[in-house]
């Protein structure tokens, strides 16, 4: 029986119209955990990532700003009600036939996203995706401190987080291998599979998908 293939998606504006980083700050400021200058620093922040040129540390310090000293299960009381209100219709019904086409075909998912882990692993359980990948988050006495445990998930530290993951779960090579993603942040992993695939790419990556013949999906969005 030959092995499944492993297919990788990307998650913001991927599976998903939006980020679900930015509109998690959002959401905080709009129950008002966190005030009105985060918002304008949230815009600064997601537009420095859609030119490639994201200071991760710095956004990953102020993302995690909100949870310094709570608990994973304090946070996912923010988590749960913001899945549903925010997430759930961010939802790409398109993207969603996609994922479940790959499992119907017996494929093994694996969700890979740069948002931290406090974020990916709700949305991935809504999504019935098991395998989650998301810059992880450090805890000391199972108190969240705010900070990350390097690689993050961005760039070449996705490829490094990937590569570790399949390496545990006996994939040996990217042969075969499949990646959904809208962003230019995910060259490195785009470039290190059989099949990248650019869905609704933003400018940078489109133009090298055209330039690389790489397959471009272009997704209402649904």
């Amino acid at each position: 029986m030959s092995k499944p293939a492993l297919v990788i998606f990307d998650l913001d504006n991927t599976i998903l119209n939006g980020d679900s980083d930015y509109a998690m700050i959002n959401y905080l400021v709009h129950t008002q955990a966190l005030d009105e200058s985060a918002g304008k620093q949230n815009q600064i922040f997601i537009e420095d990532y859609q030119r490639g040129e994201l200071d991760f540390d710095a956004y990953t310090t102020f993302a995690l700003s909100a949870y310094i000293g709570m608990t994973r299960t304090e946070i996912n009381e923010y988590m749960r009600p913001f899945v549903t209100k925010v997430i759930e219709p961010m939802i790409n019904t398109l993207a969603l036939k996609i994922i479940h086409d790959h499992g119907d075909s017996g494929d093994t998912i694996l969700l890979a996203s740069a948002t931290n882990e406090l974020i990916v692993q709700p949305i991935a359980k809504r999504l019935d995706i098991q395998n989650v990948i998301g810059t992880q988050v450090k805890f000391i006495n199972d108190k969240c401190t705010g900070e990350y445990i390097p690689p993050s998930a961005l760039g070449e530290g996705k490829l490094q987080l990937v590569q570790q993951w399949m390496q545990k779960n006996n994939f040996d090579d990217f042969s075969g291998v499949t990646f959904y993603s809208d962003s230019i942040n995910d060259l490195p992993l785009l470039e290190a599979v059989d099949f990248p695939k650019a869905v609704n790419p933003d400018a940078m990556l489109e133009k090298i998908s055209l330039e690389r013949g790489w397959e471009i999906i272009d997704l209402p969005i649904l």
